[in-house]
């Protein structure tokens, strides 16, 4: 688990999820789909990010841990079975 508190994260934790998906303010912000500020406002403590934000960076993260384990294990995702499904 990312936060100890989903419902409230710290800016510790902020920061570390920062430097765990190698973010800049800049990039951290336009992932979230927030300002810069906002961005700021969490890493100094200012403000505490909502749950939802606290949800969407659990996302990124997922998302980042998975593409590192496709690329450690040379999985390439377009070799993958597709199978149709008819719908009438």
């Amino acid at each position: 688990m990312l936060f100890l508190n989903i419902d409230k994260p710290r800016p510790e934790e902020v920061k570390e999820w920062m430097k765990k998906n190698d973010l800049s303010i800049n990039t951290a912000a336009e992932v979230l789909g927030l300002s810069k500020r906002q961005v700021s406002r969490f890493i100094s403590g200012e403000t505490t990010p909502k749950r939802i934000h606290a949800l969407a960076m659990q996302m990124v993260w997922l998302l980042n841990e998975n593409k590192k384990k496709i690329i450690e294990n040379n999985i390439n995702p377009n070799t993958r079975k597709k199978k149709k499904i008819l719908i009438k």
